[in-house]
């Protein structure tokens, strides 16, 4: 790294070691402060201070979800150093998460994740409708790095955690929002009254919006990108006695709406007319459906036993089910060059035991694991004004076994060794259907289920982890860990011998140091890591638009990723709280085969900026008897990108242009307004005027190529535009 990165990275590590060796804090500012919240998290599989926990991860508070309205994932993107989360394209409830580099590029249900995605510590398997809403969320937490040793399987990235409120046994409230473009959400919770050792809680909320993007000449519909969602959960809670704990948990959501709308950015021939510049349009035209429609609902029994303060037991017990229908316009113009539509149902199972405790000087926890999953999908597609019509059918099932240990032993009282392992096991199976319709009629590939071999996988994943403490509010440490992504099978290929060619899984170790400190009485904090990662046998999604629009997931060979992340906070008035994350990327392939060439210098590393930056400013303006005025504004800066991995220089005309994947970027401006605590009839008010995107950025933010074998299309889908709007919420 040069000179400017490492003095971003010793800079504040000399303040805070400064501080450290100090041996004494300085008084409170003028003006005494409480200083900053404690954050409690579970990121170990047991509750600790975020402070003490000797790895990369950041907790959004229950005060800044509450503040910002957070109900989904989309909205963390600025949050966390190094972590970037979109909607799929068109697809609004899929997800695409990349944390240090580590992305799934392809949303379709035989590839797996590289960041794990969890809600109330239920693992959930697939990006494809992992956009929910959650009305009530009591705080989310971002692991960065491997986590294959607690989190297991597909985490090489990290781990996003999303805990839901529990039931407290009273009170509620109710919100309504109104904004621009016909925005409207309303959203509550009622906590019912507690009944012997019984409570419950009742969450929700339903919005609509219209679109972003207003369509000419198309009978199926005159916008695009809208919004109409519902979800609910119910939660319940059972203490029998002081040592047993149950909680069960049903969550529902739907979505029914029109797609996002992908820009033709490149294209010749008959499609070069209808090509737009690389900004966001606003009048467009297409001629077909454009429409996503998803229902998740899950169940969860979580049942935690307490033998005293030595240990607890703890069954979590999970059943997940996803119904998915679209309908895409590929090219987004009046031809009909490409469209394609999906009915896809998904379910999955799983069953977690785990044993946690403290015996003397050691802090474990252990765990078995199960997992299960199957899928199927219809896919039909026509290209070419139905000149060329495909029957794609693929189905997949998923059977994976896990145990798991790790233990924190304090050698001294400043020194503490973390050691953990686990082994997973998990076999795969594929069945594929895939048949030209038309110009000519011919069943290409039929292997029914059990037609093809399975796919068996086993993995050690250790991690190890030396924690030093200067002193009480100053501590370092140094961290390896593996993480694996599975392996497995390319659905949608289009010949035999690709779908019964098995992809890898891929390994990557990581190596980190950190810094997590609390400064000023703590009225500051600021933690640094830096770290390297290496992969083998990296996974990619490569679009090969051949005889249908499909993506192969290859395994690139090797891969080198370092960087730096720095987040600090700091509250040096009572009125005042500042807040700043950076993350440094540096991504690089050693090794990528190509058809037996090691092309490793000529292929764009995707979802990996050099830069990312984010600052949040939040001010209490004024407090008085009648209520509080808080001012808040969000800024995010995010350096240039490949989203795809393609060739930096083509070397021949069919080759697709990492160039035209790329994003410049983006710079995000949020604020928002906030009275609150103002009486409403006994009880209490909060009046917020929010505007996100007040910049209206509109650089495209995701792509797809089609290549040359479809008029060198190209697509782009772009941010939201600028929003703004008002929320009136009363709580009970």
């Amino acid at each position: 790294m040069n000179r400017t990165l490492v003095s971003t990275l010793l800079g504040p590590v000399a303040l805070a070691l400064a501080h450290a060796a100090s041996g004494q804090a300085p008084g409170d500012p003028p003006g005494e402060t409480t200083g900053l919240q404690e954050i409690v998290v579970t990121a170990q599989k047991r509750e600790q201070n975020l402070q003490d926990v000797p790895i990369a991860i950041s907790a959004i508070a229950p005060d800044y979800i509450e503040k910002h309205q957070i109900t989904t994932i989309t909205s963390l993107t600025s949050l966390a150093p190094n972590l970037k989360i979109d909607p799929a394209g068109a697809n609004q409830t899929t997800s695409t998460i990349a944390i240090r580099g580590n992305v799934q590029g392809n949303p379709q249900l035989y590839f797996e994740p590289s960041v794990g995605l969890y809600l109330d510590g239920v693992y959930i398997g697939k990006a494809q409708g992992s956009i929910f809403d959650v009305a009530d969320i009591e705080r989310i937490e971002v692991l960065r790095g491997p986590q294959g040793t607690l989190y297991g399987r597909n985490t090489v990235g990290g781990a996003v955690n999303i805990i839901a409120k529990k039931p407290s046994g009273e009170g509620g409230k109710v919100e309504a929002s109104y904004g621009n473009f016909d925005y409207w959400r309303v959203r509550g919770s009622l906590d019912l009254p507690r009944f012997g050792f019984f409570s419950a809680k009742l969450s929700g909320q339903m919005a609509e919006r219209a679109g972003f993007y207003d369509v000419a000449g198309n009978p199926a519909t005159d916008e695009a990108q809208t919004l109409d969602s519902k979800s609910v959960m119910l939660q319940l809670r059972a203490e029998p006695t002081e040592a047993l704990v149950l909680d069960y948990v049903f969550d529902l959501s739907v979505v029914d709406q029109q797609a996002g709308y992908g820009a033709p950015i490149s294209g010749v021939g008959t499609l070069a007319p209808y090509v737009f510049p690389r900004k966001r349009p606003e009048n467009v035209s297409f001629n077909s459906p454009n429409y996503e429609y998803a229902r998740n609902h899950g169940h969860a029994l979580t049942a935690a036993l307490r033998f005293g303060d030595a240990a607890t037991l703890k069954s979590i017990t999970a059943y997940r089910e996803q119904t998915y229908h679209d309908a895409l316009d590929l090219d987004g113009s009046p031809l009909s060059l490409g469209l394609s539509s999906r009915d896809t149902r998904y379910r999955q199972l799983s069953q977690e035991f785990q044993l946690s405790g403290r015996a003397a000087r050691l802090n474990y926890v252990a765990g078995l694991y199960y997992f299960e999953d199957d899928g199927f999908v219809f896919n039909p597609q026509s290209f070419f004004n139905g000149f060329s019509r495909v029957d794609s059918r693929f189905g997949f099932t998923t059977r994976a076994y896990a145990a798991y240990a790790q233990g924190d032993y304090e050698l001294t009282d400043s020194l503490t060794l973390t050691a953990g392992l686990r082994y997973t096991d998990e076999r795969k199976t594929i069945e594929r259907y895939f048949a030209r319709l038309a110009p000519v009629q011919a069943v290409v590939i039929n292997l029914p289920d059990g037609a093809a071999p399975d796919a068996s996988f086993s993995k050690l994943s250790p991690t190890a982890t030396l924690a030093y403490k200067i002193n009480p509010d100053v501590n370092v440490y140094a961290r390896y860990a593996q993480g694996y992504r599975s392996g497995g099978f390319n659905g949608v290929s289009t010949t035999v011998a690709d779908v019964l060619t098995q992809f890898q899984p891929q390994t990557q170790n990581s190596y980190e140091i950190g810094l997590k400190s609390r400064l000023f009485d703590n009225h500051a904090t600021l933690n640094v890591a830096a770290f390297w990662d290496e992969s083998k046998d990296l996974q990619l999604s490569v679009f090969r638009a051949v005889t249908s629009a499909a993506s192969t997931v290859v395994n690139a060979g090797a891969a080198r990723v370092r960087g730096i992340e720095i987040e600090a906070g700091a509250r040096p008035v009572e009125s005042l709280f500042l807040q700043a994350a950076f993350g440094y990327l540096d991504a690089e392939y050693k090794r990528y085969i190509d058809a037996g060439v090691d092309v490793a210098d000529n292929r764009s590393f995707p979802y990996a900026p050099k830069y990312s930056f984010s600052t949040s400013v939040q001010w209490t303006a004024l407090q008085r008897d009648f209520g509080k005025l808080d001012l808040i504004v969000d800024l995010s800066r995010l350096s240039g990108y490949y989203q795809s991995a393609a060739a930096l220089r083509p070397a021949s005309p069919t080759e697709i242009d990492a160039h035209n994947t790329h994003s410049p970027g983006r710079t995000m401006l949020d604020a928002r307004a906030i009275l609150s605590e103002f009486p409403m009839g006994g009880l209490k008010g909060e009046l917020s005027l929010w505007g996100r995107n007040l910049l209206n950025e509109d650089d495209p933010q995701f792509f797809i190529d089609f290549g040359a074998n479809f008029q060198r299309l190209a697509v782009a889908y772009f941010p939201d535009p600028r929003t703004y709007g008002m929320t009136l919420s009363v709580r009970f």
